[in-house]
């Protein structure tokens, strides 16, 4: 049994110990944070080079192997839009590589916070490669995973030095798997007019990202933008107006697209009230359909092979000189021709179908018209021009964009039905002309498959 006048005599001597003794008052500014004493051995780039060379699918570094690289964090999960992914460069300027890693953290911001310096200790540390993006994790068996919450001070050691991340700006057009895993700028863009009234990641088919397809105004490249549905901005409205974005640079697991995934929604930065939308030509519609006759009409069936596309006097043109262009294909006899930039690797896959020369000279109403259908959908890629000076020298001729309706298809290859674009008056251009179609996709990127038939044009002669 505990005797009461004992506790009672303790207490009043501990209390008067603390009587005698002056408190103060301790801040974190008192404690001072010494800079780690890490010898740095390597580089991410011989990292990745030791992955190649080992020629596995997974490379793990022996656990006194004495591999230690410096890196700068470009990621924030701050906002939501990344779970359980740290992103790093090498450089905090002009980088030339970059790693994921994954780690069993959340709100990671508050130790890894953005632009500070890491040491790497990759001893016991696996890396893999998908779809371009190096990716670290911890080696369970055969498989990455995360690197467990009571490992990470083993394994990343924060430095005391916290910069400022200069982001690359670059265009769309010249991204490139190689830049995977880096924190870009991007100016002069804007979302699909299509997506206009959207949100970020909130829709009803937004699983666990939304996927948003911008595009550069300067040349109508586009990508994805990644928001997660977890993010803390995912209901926002799409802006309608051009931005400047800071991003990073990423890949999709499964399609190998390149994307950009945001750190938080004040990295998209509005530039003014406007949009870059082409400007589309326009003749007013004639309603009378009497007297109309076929001035020219393809329906693809006379092809025996995609060389016969040319030799019917179609020019089948990519601009950057890939290997991709229109191909003549069949599907339950009915013959026509199909473009996609699928397994391609082109990046900028700019293709042109351009028709044989057709008279609209002399005709009072001419209305245009062709079917097409999309599989594989992952945005919206073809268009259609008509050029009046065009004769072989595709740069140096001028195009004007005409208005009609695409096909927007399934994202897998089961869309068997042709739309058709509806009727495009085109009676007052009073010119010969050349009509062209234009795909311009990417691989990785937007890949959308297209098929193409029956272009017609139907004209009504003074």
């Amino acid at each position: 049994m505990k005797n009461p006048l004992g506790i009672a005599l303790w207490y009043l001597y501990l209390s008067s110990f603390l009587g005698c003794v002056e408190l103060q008052e301790i801040s974190v500014s008192d404690i001072e944070i010494v800079e780690p004493e890490i010898n740095e051995t390597s580089n991410i780039a011989a990292v990745i080079s030791a992955y190649k060379q080992s020629e596995l699918t997974t490379y793990t570094f022996d656990k006194d192997d004495q591999t230690v690289i410096s890196c700068y964090v470009i990621s924030s999960d701050e906002a939501g839009n990344f779970y359980k992914t740290l992103v790093v460069q090498d450089l905090a300027e002009n980088p030339l590589n970059g790693l994921e890693i994954k780690i069993d953290m959340r709100s990671y911001y508050a130790k890894y916070n953005f632009g500070r310096k890491l040491y790497i200790n990759f001893a016991g540390l696996g890396i893999t490669e998908v779809n371009g993006k190096f990716i670290v994790g911890y080696q369970v068996r055969d498989r990455l995973e995360d690197i467990p919450a009571a490992l990470l001070d083993r394994f990343i050691v924060r430095s005391t030095e916290s910069v400022e991340i200069v982001p690359q700006s670059i265009d769309l057009k010249d991204f490139s798997s190689n830049m995977i895993n880096r924190f870009i700028a991007l100016k002069n863009v804007q979302f699909l007019e299509s997506d206009l009234g959207k949100s970020f990641a909130s829709e009803a088919y937004d699983k666990f990202n939304g996927e948003r397809i911008i595009e550069q105004c300067n040349t109508l490249a586009k990508t994805y933008l990644f928001t997660s549905t977890y993010s803390n901005f995912s209901s926002y409205l799409l802006p309608s107006e051009t931005f400047h974005l800071l991003g990073v640079l990423s890949s999709d697991y499964y399609s190998g697209s390149i994307n950009l995934t945001l750190n938080s929604p004040e990295d998209l930065t509005l530039t003014n009230d406007q949009r870059c939308d082409p400007i589309l030509f326009e003749c007013e519609e004639i309603t009378s359909e009497e007297g109309r006759s076929v001035i020219f009409y393809e329906d693809f069936e006379a092809l025996k092979t995609t060389a016969d596309i040319e030799k019917n006097g179609w020019k089948n043109i990519n601009v950057n000189f890939g290997n991709e262009r229109f191909r003549k294909r069949s599907r339950n006899e009915n013959s026509f021709v199909q473009v996609s930039a699928y397994d391609s690797n082109e990046y900028v896959m700019d293709v042109w179908l351009i028709s044989p020369e057709i008279d609209l000279s002399g005709l009072k109403g001419a209305y245009f018209s062709f079917d097409t259908r999309a599989t594989f959908e992952e945005g919206s890629v073809l268009t259609v021009w008509f050029s009046t000076d065009f004769i072989e020298d595709f740069n140096e001729s001028s195009w004007h964009q005409l208005k009609g309706e695409i096909s927007i298809g399934s994202r897998d290859g089961s869309n068997a039905i042709f739309l058709n674009s509806g009727a495009i008056p085109i009676g007052c251009i009073q010119e010969k002309i050349h009509l062209g179609f234009r795909y311009l996709g990417a691989d990785p990127g937007v890949s959308t498959t297209y098929d193409l038939d029956n272009v017609l044009i139907l004209g009504v002669e003074n």
